[in-house]
């Protein structure tokens, strides 16, 4: 009993999934060749070959899966003492079907069976594959084999095989193929489409902010962390406003020569305009450019106002953009 918890289990998973199925019915009948009979330590004559006949109640939920429950009496055979004793079997298996091609369907099934041999009475595992014809559209011909394993009953312990031929029926449809389909009307409505109000574009603008000298390596045009992460954080901004530009433009103190710290003030923009593209910034919407010592911003003439006029400065100008 244990070894079928299992299969039954899902065999009763699988009967409950749609209430929406069709049932069948079947017949077969064929030959039945027992194994290992004759090796269960009987002595005498022994014959495991004989007869078989079954038939069958299917309820198919899908093209795919039926549950099928069914009865075999699987002949007479004969085995020391026992003389002509007559095997049966009730089974229950869900059943797997898979086409091949027209009318052609290769099946399988596992489950179990309840046996009966010489008055006494085991529960084995099943298994069959086989194939079946669509002859019309509510008839099956099929050809099967099918496995009861490990029966074990009295002192004998054998395994059943049988090959069958057989057909099954199904219950419900129609055999008339030439009837003309029902052709389905389809009736437009129309629906009123929403019209949609034009979005008034909103104007942003930015606050002019800097980068000063404390954002940058010592004598260098190259930002440090505090730079990155000012500039990131302007990147941040740029890419969710897409139709955003930037300027940027880099001052210096007035000591050194003017030429050097023309060109150092252009470095420096430059700088934070590639730390923007390495965000993801496209270029075409950034302008550079360095003004050198121009422009200052407090007094050259001290520390702290020299190190207020080492910037860049950053601008965006005024833009519209549409709320989504």
């Amino acid at each position: 009993m244990k070894k079928l918890a299992a299969v039954i289990s899902t065999t009763l998973i699988m009967a409950s999934a749609s209430a929406n199925a069709e049932v069948y019915l079947g017949a077969k009948a064929g030959a039945t060749f027992l194994h290992s009979l004759c090796d269960s330590g009987t002595s005498g004559s022994c014959d495991e070959d004989s007869w078989a006949l079954g038939a069958f109640l299917g309820y198919e939920i899908n093209d795919t899966f039926a549950l099928e429950a069914g009865f075999d009496a699987l002949g007479e055979t004969t085995s020391g003492d026992l003389d002509d004793e007559s095997l049966k079997a009730y089974t229950i298996a869900p059943r797997y079907t898979q086409e091949l091609a027209d009318d052609l369907d290769v099946f399988a099934k596992l489950g179990g069976a309840f046996v009966d041999y010489a008055d006494e009475e085991d529960w084995a595992l099943l298994g069959a594959i086989g194939l079946s014809y669509n002859l019309t559209k509510n008839i099956d011909l099929q050809a099967e084999y099918q496995h009861i394993n490990y029966i074990d009953v009295d002192v004998r312990e054998f395994n059943a095989n049988s090959f069958t031929l057989g057909f099954r029926t199904k219950f419900g449809g129609s055999d008339d193929e030439t009837a003309e389909p029902v052709q389905e009307v389809m009736v437009e409505e129309a629906v009123e489409q929403p019209v949609e109000e034009p979005v008034e574009p909103v104007t942003k603008k930015f606050e002019k902010i800097s980068i000063d000298s404390g954002n940058f390596e010592l004598n260098s045009a190259e930002l440090n962390s505090e730079g990155k992460q000012e500039a990131d954080r302007l990147a941040v901004l740029m890419n969710e406003h897409p139709e955003a530009k930037v300027e940027l433009v880099g001052y210096t103190d007035s000591l050194g020569a003017a030429s050097y710290n023309q060109k150092l003030s252009e470095k420096r923009a430059q700088a934070v305009a590639d730390e923007l593209i390495d965000q993801g910034v496209d270029s075409s919407r950034i302008t550079v450019r360095g003004e050198g010592e121009n422009n200052p911003i407090a007094s050259n003439d001290t520390k702290e106002g020299r190190a207020k006029n080492r910037r860049v400065e950053i601008l965006v100008p005024e833009f519209e953009y549409e709320v989504k």
